[in-house]
């Protein structure tokens, strides 16, 4: 191999031309003769190159050029870790070694997660014990023992803080301005260091007792954050009968107090972002136990049933949509919860405010675009008769079903009758006893009815066969057979419904 060059070198001439515009102009002029295909590839190389160097470079990997100058050693122009690429997107250009991009084996590797530990825990307790000096200073600030006389309570304050000389500080320790008769010194209450006046800070009397007192309430949320140079209120005291009740702070005091109240918060009280689902997931869980409800109103109306009232289900339509807006409503909000701050949340919570509005637009999407609808007073009127007309004819339809089947049943029983009467004719011929009402059979103690003669006017069947039970009923009475009785009774109410069905329906119009 030769030596390695690099720069925007040609890959066909190898000279160097400085920019990657030059680099393109120079190829298309004066290599434009060769291989289409080459220079259709390069071309394409040389375009991905120029967008990674304007940082406009899509996903892929960075290209490398390397070549031999002497043109007679391999030249590499395909991203690391894959093949040669040409149009087809395989095979490889002429002049390349593919085995320069072969997967290399692991190197040497060193585990820094210790060195990391260590900065971390020093961090960690850098920041507990300078917060934990903080907070037991601020209580004895804000405690009984603080005097309310303003000179006493100064020389109470240097007592527990001691203040840095004003003599040994000339400049701001913030931003660096230098002490004069424009900018005066200001001691911070809590470390004792100097700051001027726009950049001391001012913690509320209300967030020093929250901060030192978890169990404290306060009646005022909303002035719980620190305050900047500019009040009204007297800036030389913590407590001022003339204004709000305020204490002197500088900047890193602020942030580590800041940094403590959020955990608290953290602790005690839920993010806004966790509040707003809480709130989404509440209006989803009501709309999933109203909405089969519905739908089972809107199937009933909208088959003309009369089980519930069209108006009761358009306030349950109108409370499932009310839920549905809510939730379009919140889930928006969580979207675009501290994007219009000029701190924006970390990713992963911008990630999951987006997947969180990602579910309500799908959710919406398959339950309230496809929210059966409900019929109007006219539609309802209309559905409702289809059904009645429906009824009628199926009501009609099994009326006439059981008219047949019980038509089928008494002829059948019918038969059986005249087969007895036949059977007994056969027995009187032959000369068995009968007697004037009724005759009992020999050895049996058992009892049967005499053949009744109907009328030659009864043409209909039916008609017969109750004349006939009639008839047995009779000599069932003489001969004080009750039980015979209650049975013939029972036939001939049945033949009697069947035969007043019949005549209904042969009297109703076709």
């Amino acid at each position: 191999m030769g030596e390695v060059r690099e720069g925007f070198l040609c890959p066909m001439c190898m000279q160097d031309l400085g920019t990657v515009v030059q680099l393109q102009d120079h190829f298309e002029v004066a290599h434009s003769n060769e291989d289409k295909k080459v220079v259709e590839q390069l071309k394409g190389l040389f375009a991905k190159a120029k967008k990674k160097i304007l940082n406009k470079q899509e996903s892929e990997e960075s290209i490398l050029y390397n070549a031999d100058p002497t043109g007679s050693g391999p030249s590499s122009l395909e991203p690391p870790g894959g093949s040669s690429t040409t149009l087809g997107g395989t095979g490889a250009i002429s002049g390349i070694d593919p085995s320069m991009w072969e997967p290399q084996e692991l190197g040497i590797t060193r585990s820094h997660t210790d060195y990391m530990k260590r900065i971390r825990d020093a961090r960690i307790d850098r920041f507990v014990v300078e917060t934990n000096k903080l907070l037991i200073r601020l209580d004895k600030l804000i405690g009984p023992d603080c005097p309310q006389d303003a000179g006493k309570r100064k020389a109470y304050e240097k007592s527990i803080v001691q203040w840095a000389p004003d003599k040994d500080v000339a400049f701001c320790i913030t931003c660096g301005k230098k002490f004069g008769l424009m900018v005066r010194r200001h001691h911070c209450r809590l470390c004792g260091g100097i700051m001027c006046n726009k950049c001391s800070q001012f913690l509320p009397f209300e967030l020093a007792q929250t901060l030192t007192n978890p169990a404290y309430v306060p009646e005022n949320e909303m002035g719980m954050g620190f305050k900047r140079s500019g009040s009204n209120t007297s800036l030389n005291s913590m407590i001022s009968p003339e204004g709000e009740q305020h204490m002197r702070t500088c900047c890193e005091c602020r942030k580590l107090l800041e940094l403590r109240y959020k955990q608290q918060l953290q602790r005690t009280t839920k993010p806004i972002l966790v509040q707003f689902y809480e709130k989404l997931r509440m209006n989803v869980d009501k709309a999933e136990s109203m909405l089969p409800k519905y739908l089972e109103m809107a199937e009933s109306l909208s088959a003309g049933e009369n089980t519930y009232r069209l108006p009761e289900a358009q306030d349950l339509r109108t409370k499932v949509l009310k839920l549905y807006e809510a939730i379009d409503v919140i889930s928006k909000r969580i979207a675009g919860l501290g994007m219009n701050q000029e701190e924006l949340p970390s990713p992963k919570t911008q990630k999951l405010q987006k997947t969180v509005r990602a579910f309500a637009s799908m959710y919406l999407q398959e339950h309230m675009m496809g929210l059966q609808p409900l019929p109007n007073e006219q539609e309802l009127k209309k559905l409702q008769e289809a059904r009645k007309i429906e009824i009628e004819r199926r009501i009609a339809q099994e009326r006439q079903i059981m008219i047949e089947r019980e038509q089928k049943r008494l002829e059948e029983k019918q038969r059986k009758v005249r087969e007895k009467g036949h059977v007994r004719n056969q027995s009187a011929d032959s000369g068995l006893p009968s007697g004037g009402g009724a005759a009992k059979r020999e050895g049996s103690g058992g009892w049967k009815p005499m053949e009744v003669q109907t009328r030659e006017t009864d043409d209909d069947p039916m008609v017969q066969q109750m004349n006939i039970i009639r008839g047995y009923i009779k000599q069932a009475l003489d001969a004080e057979r009750m039980s015979e009785v209650e049975m013939f009774q029972t036939n001939l109410k049945e033949l009697q419904q069947a035969y007043l069905a019949q005549q209904s329906m042969k009297a109703r119009p076709k």
